[in-house]
């Protein structure tokens, strides 16, 4: 029987100029990019955590955070639109969605494992919390591959 687990995982901080202000209703500018094709290995597993140095106090309704994982496949160039703008992609981006719980309190918002292919990735947050972001608010991607033996 084959048994897997993640290998040793990595973490990358996330660039993204004004996260810590991005206002309701608002998607910030894509983050600096990352290379998913260094050395000899593409990391083919990845999650993104936003950290909030005070704690987010969702909206009502039904409140929600938006990654968007835009690849770079030239390796210098993001698709646009975006490009290097605050504004919304492509409908087909890539993107994952965090549902928030109206008038909940959050310190951390993880975007759930997604695949990763070996290209240049920038990510992008799209701000539907019914709140602005304050304090110092960051973003770190984690990678990893799977193994099995």
């Amino acid at each position: 029987m084959t048994t897997f687990s993640n290998a040793a995982p990595i973490s990358t901080a996330l660039t993204i100029a004004s996260l810590s202000s991005l206002g309701s209703g608002a998607y910030s500018a894509p983050s600096s990019l990352v290379d998913n094709t260094a050395g000899m290995m593409s990391y083919l597993r990845g999650m993104v955590r936003l950290s909030f140095s005070a704690a987010l106090t969702a909206g009502t309704g039904a409140p929600f955070i938006t990654l968007y994982r835009l690849k770079a496949a030239d390796g210098s160039n993001l698709p646009n639109p975006p490009g290097a703008a605050a504004a919304a992609p492509s409908p087909n981006a890539l993107q994952s969605i965090r549902q928030l719980v109206a008038s909940g309190s959050f310190l951390t918002v993880d975007f759930e494992p997604f695949d990763l292919d070996p290209f240049y990735y920038g990510f992008q947050i799209y701000n539907n919390s019914g709140v602005a972001f304050s304090g110092t608010v960051t973003a770190t991607l984690y990678r990893w591959n799977v193994q099995g033996a």
